[in-house]
């Protein structure tokens, strides 16, 4: 019998070293699971955080000074607005961008004139009057800035200390919204 017994705690003692190992094994499986699950999370998490920023900010921004001009006394009769794109951004189709007008006591869609580029708007129309750093496309890229030109109808609430706000959004994306008070006096070209 001594024998037997023996044998019987030789092979209790395999049986648990099996069993060990196949928790051991078990254990590292589960592990990586966890763990390429989760660097497959954290990259996903990462991409939605990204596209989120792209989607909360405005893919354009005003680069400069905004003027007035005016040609009628105690009015401004067009907004002059530099933009460009902001860092990261893709290119934008300057054709697809819609601009409007809004005031205390008006709003107005704003069309879009033509030609274009490289001209001075009729009344409640606005181009491209200038650009600098770019080429003959109608794409506004990376390190361009383009001059809208901004004319109003004449019903605007573009006179002296009132607000108005001017909101430029590219087809797809989100508007860049310019908020602007007219001074007291205004001169020809007038800071806003």
């Amino acid at each position: 019998m001594s024998t037997s017994n023996s044998s019987d705690a030789g092979f209790t003692g395999l049986e648990a070293a099996i069993v060990l190992i196949a928790f051991v094994v078990v254990a590292a499986v589960f592990a990586y699971v966890v763990l390429g699950a989760g660097i497959l999370f954290s990259e996903e998490s990462r991409s939605t955080v990204h596209q989120g920023i792209r989607e909360a900010g405005s893919s354009i921004t005003v680069t400069g000074t905004v003027y007035g001009v005016s040609k009628t006394p105690g009015k401004v009769n067009s907004i002059l607005v530099p933009v460009s794109l902001t860092a990261g951004s893709e290119p934008i189709d300057i054709t697809t961008i819609s601009v409007r007008l809004i005031g205390s006591s008006h709003k107005e869609v704003i069309d879009r004139n033509e030609p274009l580029i490289d001209a001075v708007p009729i009344h409640g129309h606005w181009s491209v009057q200038e650009r600098f750093n770019a080429d003959s496309d109608h794409l506004l890229e990376a390190g361009e800035q383009f001059i809208l030109n901004i004319t109003p109808d004449g019903k605007s609430d573009c006179k002296p200390y009132r607000t108005f706000a001017v909101e430029i959004k590219p087809a797809g994306r989100v508007a860049l919204r310019v908020e602007r008070t007219v001074p007291g006096s205004i001169t020809a070209i007038t800071r806003l």
